[in-house]
This record gives C-alpha cells, sequence and structure tokens, in this order.
C-alpha cells in the first residue's frame, strides 16, 4: 500500500472518522459503528484481530471521504 500524503503533496486534512464500539463475550470479540443499532461483525479471536478489522474500516473511510482510489 502507498502512503496517500505522498500522492497527494504536503497538504494538511483533518477528519473526523465514526466510532466504533467493541465488545467480547464467551464467543470472542465483536465491534459495530456506534450508531448502527445491530451490525455487530465477528467474531475475532483476539482484541488485536478485532482492533485490526476497526482500522481497516476506517482507513476505507478515509480513502472514501477523500476521493483517493481503494
Amino acid at each position: 500500500m502507498d502512503d496517500i500524503f505522498a500522492r497527494v503533496g504536503n497538504r494538511r486534512r483533518v477528519f473526523a472518522l465514526q466510532g466504533f464500539t467493541v465488545r467480547c463475550n464467551v464467543q470472542g470479540w465483536y465491534f459495530r459503528r456506534t450508531d448502527h443499532d445491530d451490525d455487530w461483525r465477528g467474531p475475532y479471536s483476539s482484541e488485536t484481530s478485532v482492533c485490526l478489522m476497526v482500522s481497516k474500516a476506517l482507513c476505507k473511510e478515509l480513502k472514501k471521504r477523500d476521493g483517493l482510489p481503494t
């Protein structure tokens, strides 16, 4: 993956990204966007795995908002 800042120059941009809720139960780790009622994704085996999936979702949102190719 190439660096998005290298493609757009030295412009400074600030993004307010959506929040996520994470929970753990006996089946594993789950996450959802905080403003969505019952759209839980998972199970994931560890807190590291669920954090990576949240970061992937945030990266998609960032690229979508900035109009960069995915």
